[in-house]
């Protein structure tokens, strides 16, 4: 069961990197002993991106109630998972965490790497829950037990979603800098619950700087807003350019913040702000915008340029495309019509089509071989197991380009029909990246006089 848990992690890995468009950001991970703390906003996705982004052999800390999953259970059991019980899991097993701290220190020891989500289930909500003491717990007892010279880091990766319930939606993965347990050994010796909480806090900061943070759920559409107006405004992005999510996210963090100083520090300013980015949202819309904003002109060289490119692009890729989306329509179509029918809470969408989708597409795979053996012999069973998979990924290649190039034709022509519009667009992006540019200065200044005063330095806005 050993060889085939291994694989099936292994596959689910791969399933994942191709449910999204995955990207990977910041620093690798330090040599010898480290724990890996991550958030946890989209159920099984996150430890399958979060194995994925360490590229290395780790064991995860999971909850105890997946081990009672038929089947799933035992691929955790035979990757060498550890249990961890929580209260409301049963109080009554508690007790059980000590062996697997135990266990989770000796890997430690030998220069391992573990894996553990300190908010301790996955959540909808927008922000970090509230973080549990065993990360801190578990590494200040691993360095204690090896007289602090163990070096034990802590590494906060963060996961960040876009529509994080679509397939082929991004997700970044960032890793932030390393926190050196040892240098808390002081601290542990003269209170271990206050170092303890210390280095929680410490964790919490930490994991935030790595993820989109927001105060609030409907700050979402709003940060979004901000960031393509003024990323266009202030030329940081071309007028139809599709930045990566890993670009883009220092400047969503920035927004965010700001909006969360904002709602607190003037709310009449901030429903003001948010109506003028409302107006300019609905304005993108009705031009067909999508994700990128609009251009202030069209040349007539560049769309000539555009439209030889994509569509010869589109045109020679067709043929192979139209085989590759005959060849998997049945799972791509029955992952669909399993999400509907369970109709699943937003953090398991994409659990539930993952799940679905790892045994229908071998399904498909395996049937489609067989019909190939069947009729025509082993040749050409051969030629179907070869060609189904790169005429898979030309499906989706296709798929994407075609979706980006029919939302910029819908777009050229909805602003040649509505020049007014697409010029008061100009007008008002200006207009609201000159007062966004005010507003960070004066929540800089904030934030320097409340330094000065003496506030905390993990609070959040900073």
């Amino acid at each position: 069961m050993g060889v085939l848990g291994r694989g099936v992690v292994r596959a689910a890995v791969w399933a994942a990197g191709v449910y999204y468009r995955f990207e990977r950001a910041g620093p690798g991970l330090p040599d010898g002993p480290v724990l890996i703390v991550t958030n946890h906003p989209n159920m099984l996705l996150d430890p399958l991106l979060a194995l994925k982004a360490a590229g290395r052999r780790v064991r995860v800390l999971a909850k105890a109630p997946l081990f009672e999953i038929p089947f799933f259970g035992h691929v955790l059991r035979s990757v060498d998972t550890l249990p961890l019980y929580r209260v409301q899991d049963d109080p009554e097993l508690l007790g059980r965490n000590k062996l697997a701290f135990q266990e989770a220190t000796e890997t430690l020891r030998a220069g391992g790497t573990l894996l553990t989500f300190p908010e301790g289930g996955s959540r909808t909500a927008p922000g970090l829950a509230p973080l549990k003491t065993g990360a801190a717990r578990m590494t200040l007892a691993a360095e204690e037990s090896a007289d602090w010279g163990l070096g034990v880091r802590i590494v906060p990766l963060g996961l960040t979603y876009h529509r994080k319930h679509h397939f082929r939606s991004r997700v970044v993965a960032g890793t932030g800098e390393p926190i050196v347990v040892a240098e808390w050994r002081r601290a542990y010796e003269s209170d271990r619950p206050a170092a303890i909480r210390s280095l929680t806090a410490a964790i919490a900061c930490s994991l935030e700087r790595q993820t989109l943070a927001l105060a609030d759920e409907s700050d979402r559409r709003l940060v979004e807003t901000a960031d393509v107006l003024y990323a266009r405004a202030r030329g940081l992005a071309r007028p139809r350019e599709r930045e990566s999510l890993g670009a883009r996210l220092p400047r969503l963090q920035r927004f965010a913040g700001l909006f969360a100083w904002l709602r607190v520090a003037d709310p009449e300013r901030y429903e003001r702000l948010t109506s003028s980015l409302d107006g300019y949202r609905r304005r993108l819309e009705r031009l067909c915008s999508g994700e990128a904003d609009v251009p202030d002109r069209y040349e007539v060289r560049r769309v000539a340029r555009y439209v030889l490119r994509q569509g010869t692009a589109l045109g020679l890729g067709l043929p192979l495309a139209a085989l590759g989306m005959i060849a998997w329509y049945l799972p791509f179509f029955v992952t669909g019509v399993v999400s509907r029918l369970l109709k699943p809470a937003i953090e398991t969408v994409a659990t539930v089509k993952l799940l679905a989708g790892i045994v229908a597409y071998p399904a498909t795979y395996l049937g489609w071989t067989a019909l190939a053996a069947s009729a025509a012999g082993p040749l050409a069973a051969v030629l179907t197991v070869l060609a189904l998979p790169p005429l898979g990924f030309a499906a989706l290649g296709w798929r994407h380009r075609r979706a980006e190039v029919w939302e910029d034709v819908k777009l050229f022509f909805q602003t040649v029909r509505r020049p007014r519009l697409r010029e008061g667009l100009a007008d008002q992006r200006s207009i609201l990246a000159d007062e966004l540019d005010e507003l960070e200065a004066e929540w800089s200044e904030a934030l320097a006089q409340r330094q000065t005063e003496g506030a905390p330095k993990g609070e959040r806005g900073r």
